[in-house]
Order: C-alpha cells, then structure tokens, then sequence
C-alpha cells in the first residue's frame, strides 16, 4: 500500500474519531440545549404572563387614576365656580357695604340734626302733658261733680215722683175716711191699717219673695225677707217701690225671725205687687 494511502487511511480514522466525539458531543449539548431551550420558554411564557397581569394592574390603577383625576378636575371646576361665585357675592357685599356705610353716615348726620329737634318737641310734649293733666284733672273733676249732681238730681226726681204718688194715694185714703166719717154705719176702707206706724231709727230696705191672694178675705198677702233681726213688728207700715215707681204700701201682721208676712194696705193706680219688688221702712230716705 502506498504510503500516502495509509497516510490517509490513518486521517481518515483519526477523523472518524473526532466525528464520533463530536457526535456524542452534539448529542449531549443538544440535549442540554432543548432542556434550556424549554425552560427557558417556560420563563418567557411566565414572564409573558407576569406582563400581562402587569400590564392589566396597570390598566387598572391608570384607569383608577384618570377616574381619579377626572374626579379632581370636576371638583377643581367646582372650587373655581365656587371661587367665581364668591368672587362676585364679596363685590356685591363690598359694594353693599360703601351703600351702608354711606346711608349710615347719612343717617347719623340726620340723628344729629334731629337731636335739636327732638329736645325742641320733648319741651313742647313736656308742655303739652302738663297742659293736658290739668285739663283731665279739671275735667275728671268737673265729671265727679257731675255725676254727682246727676245722681243727687235722680234722687231727687225719685223722691218727688214717691212724694207725689204718696201724696195721692194719702189725698185717696183722706178721702175714704172723710166718707167713712160720713157714713158711720159703714165699714172702714182701711180696715185697722191706720193703726200701723213706721219703723224708726235707719232705713229699712229688703224685697218681696212670695205674692199670693188670701181667699177668705180677698186681701193680698206678701212675704217680705225681713223679720225681727230688722227690727220689723206686728202693725209696722213698708212701703213697697220698683225702681223709681211708687207701688204701694204694706203692713205687717206676722212676724219670725227672718220673714215677715203683710197685707198690702194700698195699691197705687194701674199698679200690681209681684216677687221681687222692693220695700223700705220709711219714704224719701
């Protein structure tokens, strides 16, 4: 065999043995490289992943923070409106303000051009109610007397209208005992009742609780709230009134301590007794 040829023989051998060391060698990197090239998949889709979730955190506190911020610029409109309109109510009450303190200053210099006056119109009222409390001490005076005056002149006219009725209701009884008088044998008008006499002492006033007709005798029979705690007894004359209105006259013939009970004596003309008419012990008094 030529020597080149086992030159050859003997490359290609050494050859074959470097091919198969390399072989194995790729064998194992390629191995090794697959088993990284996996894992290192495994952490990129991880990593992918992580950014996503990442990334939607992110979406998700961008998005709260625009809200947010959306949020700030409404409320920073708001306080700017809010700013404007007091902008405008601090002008409006600026202005307010010069109004008032001008129309103060306007008031004050009218106060003091009043104070003058009022002093002026406080002498004059002064005055005037010390005029005025003499007149109404004058007047009140002057309506005393005549009340006064009025009352003394209604007394008065009572008195005369009771003195003229008892003028005629005596001027009736004189007559009946002049035609008693005149006529023995007949029976007196008045009879007994001539025999009664007044109370003396104070008058007597009280009123009349029962008015009845006693059937036997045809005579008026009233019960008076009188008796003998007044002073009242057997044969005592009253005189009976309504108001100003002579009515009659009464006397009494029996007596308790609290009530009395009369026989109406006279009655004046177009004139009735009834409860509640008055009597008193003596006329004009």
């Amino acid at each position: 065999m030529h020597i080149l040829t086992k030159v050859f023989v003997l490359f290609a051998a050494v050859l074959s043995i470097m091919m198969a060391a390399l072989a194995i060698s790729y064998s194992v990197n390629a191995d090794r490289v697959t088993a990284d090239y996996r894992d290192m998949m495994a952490k990129a889709d991880t990593a992918i992943a992580d950014q996503a979730a990442q990334k939607a955190a992110h979406g998700q506190a961008q998005a709260a923070l625009e809200e947010n911020l959306n949020g700030l610029r409404d409320e920073l409109a708001s306080r700017d409106a809010d700013t404007r309109r007091l902008e405008a109510a601090n002008s409006e009450l600026r202005i307010a303000l010069r109004q008032a303190e001008a129309g103060r200053e306007s008031i004050t210099s009218k106060i003091a051009q009043l104070g003058v006056t009022t002093e002026t119109q406080a002498r004059i009222i002064d005055e005037y109610k010390t005029e005025l409390d003499r007149l109404r001490t004058a007047e009140l005076s002057y309506r005393d007397e005549k009340i006064d005056l009025e009352k003394s002149l209604s007394d008065l006219e009572s008195q005369v209208i009771v003195y003229e009725q008892v003028k005629r209701a005596l001027q009736e009884q004189i007559e009946e005992m002049r035609i008693a008088l005149n006529n023995p044998g007949g029976t007196n008008a008045a009879d007994g009742t001539d025999m009664a006499t007044e109370i003396s002492g104070p008058l007597i006033r009280g009123s009349i609780d029962e008015v009845r007709n006693d059937p036997s005798s045809g005579d008026t029979l009233v019960k008076v709230n009188l008796g003998t705690n007044d002073r009242l007894r057997e044969n005592t004359r009253l005189y009976i009134h309504r108001g100003n209105n002579y009515l009659g006259e009464l006397v009494i013939f029996t007596v308790d301590l609290n009530h009395a009970v009369g026989r109406v004596a006279y009655t004046a003309a177009n004139q009735s007794i009834r409860a509640g008419d008055q009597v008193m012990s003596k006329l004009g008094s």
